[in-house]
């Protein structure tokens, strides 16, 4: 693969997805991944690519981002995204947003803003939640929706089934069930070498109205950074508490920069900074998946690792005749170990 070919990857979370939806996983993740690769390919930008490709994933039903995404305690839909531009380290975050209907293209035009010449000194953000991040979103032209027009007929069923379980004292110390953990999310890298990486979800079922998960979050939900030898874009799925604590995506980033052999960064970052972290010793199980694209001197690289039990992926690349390949990958051990695998491009 030259070194200006571009790519494109994107994952439906890492959790649990039903084998009788695996074809309708791969399908979205396939659809995600050619409309960012027709941007790289009509030499857009990165962070365009990505962004696009997650706004795709967010508008399906499948996916727990943007429409159909788990609703909070009191039955609202509250998102997170964020969105990180590889080239010069702009960052974009919303948290707990509702009545955005692509979170992800709010946080990239807080990313891109971070440029703005402002008065008196003033800063422009780089993470808004809540009320305050949808005023900036209607101020600056973004797509506002009701917000009941978010709310799908699975997510609203989901919700009124686990409710009256945990309302209901008889289930206290029972799990909803396997954990439903599709956050979505991105990397990319365009023409000129650029690499940019995305996170969008709408949260844990039955959330604290107000809560904050990683996916908002620079370092815990994706990162990306350049040198002039490497370039590495990281996109993380999981239990968002687990992630913010272990900050995982820019530790990832880190161990990749200092090590000859990707998958044994990843290998070695998920044993020491997130299996076996002291900020997790109290967790019996610990759930994550990441998504990274690796890029040195000598090759590139897509990769993919999870604790959980099954992660599904796809990527493109520019000439490849098989353009999109679409993977749910599955770990015999979930909670316990590592699954990591990468796809030489």
């Amino acid at each position: 693969m030259s070194s200006m070919e571009c790519v494109i990857a994107v994952h439906a979370g890492a959790g649990y997805q039903k084998r009788t939806k695996e074809a309708n996983y791969k399908k979205i993740c396939m659809k995600a991944c050619k409309k960012g690769l027709e941007v790289l390919k009509n030499n857009g930008t990165a962070l365009d690519a990505v962004a696009l490709a997650t706004m795709v994933l967010e508008d399906s039903p499948l996916t727990n981002a943007g429409y159909g995404s788990n609703l909070t305690w009191n039955g609202a839909v509250e998102c997170d995204a964020s969105i990180i531009d590889g080239s010069n380290m702009h960052y974009g975050g919303v948290g707990a947003v509702s009545g955005i209907k692509n979170p992800i293209s709010l946080a990239k035009l807080i990313c891109e803003n971070q440029n703005l010449k402002m008065s008196f000194g003033r800063i422009p953000p780089c993470l808004l939640v809540g009320h305050g991040a949808h005023e900036y979103a209607i101020a600056n032209n973004i797509v506002t929706v009701d917000p009941s027009n978010l709310i799908s007929e699975k997510s609203k069923k989901d919700f009124v089934h686990n409710k009256y379980k945990v309302i209901n004292q008889k289930y206290s110390n029972c799990q909803t069930g396997n954990s439903r953990l599709d956050t979505v999310g991105c990397v990319g890298m365009d023409k000129f070498g650029n690499v940019a990486a995305s996170s969008s979800s709408g949260g844990i079922l039955l959330k604290q109205n107000g809560r904050v998960g990683q996916s908002a979050l620079l370092g815990s939900g994706c990162w990306a950074q350049m040198s002039d030898d490497i370039a590495i874009a990281v996109t993380t799925s999981g239990c968002g508490e687990h992630l913010i604590k272990t900050n995982l995506a820019k530790e990832m980033s880190r161990h990749l920069f200092n090590s000859p052999c990707p998958t044994m960064a990843i290998t070695k970052c998920f044993n020491e900074d997130f299996l076996y972290s002291p900020l997790l010793r109290n967790y019996n199980e610990k759930l994550a998946g990441a998504l990274v694209l690796f890029k040195n001197r000598d090759c590139c690289e897509i990769l993919s690792a999870h604790t959980t039990k099954s992660m599904c992926i796809a990527y493109a690349t520019e000439n490849n005749k098989n353009s999109y390949v679409s993977r749910l990958m599955t770990n015999t051990l979930p909670g316990t170990s590592v699954m990591v695998q990468g796809y030489p491009l």
